[in-house]
């Protein structure tokens, strides 16, 4: 198998190989529930779930019956289940089908191999993973994303590969995110313990931002250029007594030094989907948009946050709805898909707003008055969504308030400068 390479569109075909050794234990789950047997090749009905073996795991997928939203074919989100846990649980309660359909995004939820490391945990043990060596659950995972990719009924852009996990599955999340930034535009990791951490120190933070940095650098290795335009979202529950809290702050941190994204803002979490939108929303920036958010969602344990659908053992209604709110950061931020692919791509002018005098427009505006205007367009919601100047895609800042100044040239073009 081919080690240490970018996937890319060209190369749906080669298989990604990974690394494993070690041991441990973080729990996050409930009791097991029989998944329905393994099928080799793709048999999924649009807009349903089925079963097969991807990277020698039985995993559940979903594939929508609606058009990919973004970018030169579909979104992948691998998600990944808590020790005790399932695939079968998350995929009956944890509320990603609805979100699926919107964006176009198929979604896999893997076993975990061999039943776990114990108790069905994902192995993101220690400091010692690796992609030039075998072992570990890391192969899997690589080779999963592979298996999918190459599958021509997906149709899967490998600029749109994504994880999320809970407990050890978030654990397991950072761990990827950090081996192979090349394959993971985007990490989700919902109460997962540091990379470099050992099976008993979950209860409280037991290392530095500086040693997480270093873990997580030196995973990267040869593949640390991926670390450029990857994303990251961090999610976490104030009543979680399983997973020390301040692990999640750490992580977003770590990302956020590693991506260079220095410009910290808040957000809040009211207009979200959801049942329990209580808590606080923070993001990390660098000169193009938002790189890393961090979510504490008040009154949540130590859950999956569905935010709505039946629930289920440590998955929880009474929460955001992450599901919704990890794909629409990571499509609105992802710094791969070349916007002007884009099949919602609002158009460069509004036919009911004429210009009202000649000649070429150069002024100051809010970005959402630019945007009613015809002259920018954006993502996402307020107020955390980016907007892009048309036809020049320079970035004008988050939020429908922001005022920004862009002037047009032939052709419909609008830059943003900072006086006319």
């Amino acid at each position: 198998m081919g080690l240490g390479f970018r996937i890319s569109s060209r190369l749906r075909q080669q298989r990604i190989g990974a690394a494993l050794a070690g041991l441990g234990l973080v729990l996050a789950g409930g009791a097991a529930v029989a998944v329905a047997p393994p099928a080799e090749t793709s048999t999924a009905a649009a807009g349903t779930w089925s079963a097969r073996t991807a990277g020698g795991m039985t995993t559940q997928l979903y594939v929508p019956s609606t058009a990919p939203t973004l970018g030169a074919g579909r979104a992948l989100m691998v998600n990944l289940h808590g020790c005790v846990q399932t695939s079968a649980a998350l995929r009956d309660g944890g509320n990603w089908a609805a979100t699926a359909d919107a964006r176009g995004m198929v979604v896999a939820i893997p076993a975990a191999p061999n039943g776990g490391v114990i108790l069905g945990c994902w192995d993101y043990y220690d400091s010692n993973h690796s992609r030039t060596s075998p072992g570990r659950h890391d192969d899997n995972l690589l080779q999963l994303v592979s298996d999918l990719l190459a599958d021509p009924a997906l149709d899967i852009d490998p600029d749109q590969v994504y994880l999320s996990g809970l407990s050890s599955g978030g654990g397991e999340t950072m761990v990827m995110g950090c081996l192979a930034p090349d394959v993971f535009a985007g990490i989700g990791i919902n109460a997962g313990p540091s990379v470099g951490t050992t099976s008993g120190q979950i209860g409280s933070v037991a290392v530095t931002q500086s040693q997480v940095t270093n873990t997580c650098r030196t995973f990267a290795g040869s593949a640390s250029s991926g670390f450029g335009s990857q994303v990251t979202s961090v999610i976490y529950g104030s009543n979680d007594t399983t997973v020390a809290p301040g692990y999640n702050t750490l992580n977003a941190q770590v990302m956020a030094g590693i991506y260079g994204a220095a410009s910290q803002s808040s957000f809040a979490l009211s207009g979200l989907a959801g049942n329990n939108t209580a808590g606080t929303g923070t993001l990390w920036s660098d000169g193009n948009g938002p790189r890393v958010s961090l979510i504490q969602n008040t009154g949540m344990g130590h859950n999956w946050p569905a935010g709505g659908g039946p629930g289920g053992s440590y998955i929880t209604t009474n929460s955001i709805d992450y599901p919704a709110y990890v794909t629409d950061f990571f499509f609105d931020n992802n710094r791969r898909v070349e916007r002007g692919t884009e099949p919602t791509d609002p158009p460069t002018e509004e036919p009911t707003d004429p210009p009202t005098e000649p000649g070429l427009y150069c002024g100051s505006a809010t970005n959402a008055q630019h945007e009613a205007a015809g002259r920018a367009h954006s993502y996402g919601t307020n107020p955390y969504n980016p907007f892009y100047a048309d036809v020049s895609e320079d970035y004008m800042g988050q939020g429908d308030a922001t005022v920004t100044t862009l002037q047009e040239s032939a052709g419909g073009r609008f830059d943003v400068v900072t006086t006319c």
